[in-house]
């Protein structure tokens, strides 16, 4: 066998192993699976971190649209927006509440389960759900009318890059010209050399990843796994999609590791035009 079939079959082996962690996580602790902190911990949560849990879905979603409102596309309002990795719907919610119609996306069924009950307490009839593998089958999705609005956030840091950029890429295919989007990579891995080396085993042995997840030893079990991502490289993937307004915010999570966190425009015309005009991208950051 070759050896990029060998990493190719590492990397679908290691996103499975990772689909099946998560699942796992769906149906045992499905809030700290999303945001991982003690207090949202299924055995011990309380009425009043349940409530923080979801009001951090609102806030983050009215500063996304904040900031891309005000960097890049004054006005926005989504029609269609579209959740990559929506969970049990902690974004998803607020999303079909300023958008016209949602959908959210997991490869998790348990997380989707918990997403529509989600959405149905809350009384959100503007929102469909699709169940993704390693590619979004988008024929599978009740899509109403063009997309304008992609999200993903704490979801490719889980995905590794090889499949990773695969989905990025769709996102970005199915993404309207003029349509905005704002997507969060892992770019740096926080922790010493102990959790480098519980994250370099766990990627290199899927049987030691499962066991890991079960584990009740907390140093095992909640180094969860992060895979990082080239800037550079998220920079080609955009261009290739005629993303031509790009902003980039770094995000430090502590112990020296930082997120990059993407938010962009399509370029509004067809691939000759934008060619015609030298592949244009307007880049900057944020402090």
């Amino acid at each position: 066998m070759a050896h990029g079939d060998g990493r190719q079959r590492s990397a679908v082996d290691s996103f499975e192993s990772d689909v099946g962690s998560w699942e796992e996580l769906a149906r045992t602790d499905p809030l700290w699976a999303v945001l991982s902190s003690d207090e949202y911990r299924d055995a011990a949560i309380t009425p009043d971190a349940e409530a923080r849990f979801w009001r951090s879905g609102e806030q983050h979603v009215d500063h996304v649209l904040a900031i891309v409102r005000h960097e890049i596309a004054p006005g926005f309002a989504p029609a269609v927006s579209v959740d990559f990795g929506c969970g049990v719907g902690r974004n998803l919610v607020p999303l079909a509440s300023r958008s016209g119609f949602a959908i959210g996306l997991d490869a998790s069924p348990t997380m989707l389960r918990r997403a529509r009950e989600r959405l149905d307490a809350c009384g959100i009839d503007n929102a469909a759900l699709g169940l993704v593998g390693r590619r979004i089958d988008w024929s599978s999705v009740d899509i109403p009318g063009p997309v304008d609005f992609v999200h993903s956030v704490l979801v490719f840091q889980h995905i590794v890059p090889e499949e990773g950029f695969a989905l990025f890429d769709q996102l970005l295919e199915i993404l309207a010209p003029g349509g905005c989007g704002f997507v969060q990579f892992h770019s740096r891995s926080p922790g010493g050399p102990f959790d480098g080396m519980v994250r370099f085993l766990r990627f290199h042995h899927p049987r030691l990843n499962a066991l890991a997840l079960r584990s009740r030893i907390p140093a095992l079990r909640d180094v969860v796994m992060l895979y990082q991502y080239d800037v550079l490289d998220l920079l080609r993937h955009l261009t290739a999609h005629r993303i031509g307004d790009v902003v980039v915010e770094r995000i430090d999570t502590g112990g020296g590791g930082y997120d990059v966190r993407l938010y962009f425009a399509k370029f509004d015309g067809t691939t000759e035009e934008y060619h015609l005009k030298g592949r244009p991208m307007h880049l900057r950051t944020r402090p």
